[in-house]
């Protein structure tokens, strides 16, 4: 069953869906009549910030759906990678450049360096005190500067579970994440695969269950997002049967031909599913 939230997002901007790209007509008549087939109304406007009601409403469906198959899991959005044990480790960076021990000890040596009537040998001792907290000052911030990256990757969606790994502590252990795009462009198409290459280089124990999840029409879209290296599990699709049928009645013209290839085979290859699929892979997770 395709995602029951998925005509609720769905709507007309300008007269065109929003899963479709203005300045492209094919994607606009893909689009129109995909949207017919899921039985949007024409007057129907569209959805704003759809990304986050798309978010909760996906979030919602999952709980509602997974709570008496799946219990031991939690749907959450907008969750960072840094949050889950298999990536706790990220945060020592993040940790090491907020420590200020070092400046609160070199303000206390200070202080002690001001009496007057310290002996020498105890001022010389401060010295080498105040010379060896300058040394680990710099390398300390050297380490940061390695360390260092971007912000933290955050998951649209993520489903997690509580662990006891290391005896009574409780653990939170990401099961699957989920980058959750609207529609596709070009500068859109690399978040998901960058996200995904970062989650298995950084990762320590086993990968999460990744995948990006769309509404995108256009077979050559879904085919440059799904047709990776690995970066990706798969790319789920809110409503998979209502698309393939719109995928062959507008792309049937022969010069199409290539396309319309490229959407089944994504299919047969399990690169490309419906959310309905998404839901049973969590249940046994």
């Amino acid at each position: 069953m395709p995602a029951p939230f998925v005509v609720d997002l769905c709507g007309f901007r300008d007269g065109r869906p929003t899963t479709s790209d203005a300045s492209a007509p094919i994607s606009v008549e893909l689009g129109r009549v995909f949207f017919e087939k899921l039985g949007v109304p024409l007057e129907k406007e569209a959805v704003k910030n759809v990304d986050k009601v798309w978010a909760k409403a996906m979030v919602a469906d999952l709980s509602a759906q997974l709570a008496s198959v799946a219990p031991h899991l939690a749907i959450e959005p907008e969750q960072s990678l840094e949050d889950f044990e298999q990536y706790a480790h990220l945060k020592a960076a993040r940790d090491l450049a907020a420590d200020d021990a070092s400046l609160e000890v070199d303000h206390a040596l200070q202080r002690l360096a001001s009496d007057s009537d310290m002996s020498v040998d105890t001022r010389e001792l401060l010295q080498d005190l105040q010379g060896a907290m300058h040394d680990l000052d710099i390398r300390r911030r050297s380490l940061v500067d390695l360390l260092w990256d971007e912000s933290p990757l955050r998951l649209d969606v993520a489903a997690h579970r509580t662990l006891n790994l290391h005896g009574d502590a409780e653990v939170t252990h990401l099961v699957a994440g989920f980058s959750l795009k609207w529609s596709l462009r070009t500068d859109r198409l690399q978040d998901p695969r960058t996200q995904g290459a970062k989650m298995a280089a950084m990762r320590r124990g086993r990968m999460p269950h990744f995948a990006a999840v769309t509404m995108e029409p256009r077979p050559y879209m879904l085919g440059r997002l799904g047709m990776g290296l690995g970066d990706l599990d798969c790319v789920y699709h809110l409503h998979l049967p209502a698309l393939t049928a719109s995928v062959d009645e507008v792309l049937a013209e022969r010069r199409y031909r290539k396309q319309r290839e490229t959407f089944h085979r994504m299919i047969d290859q399990r690169r490309l599913r419906d959310y309905d699929e998404l839901v049973g892979y969590l249940a046994t997770l």
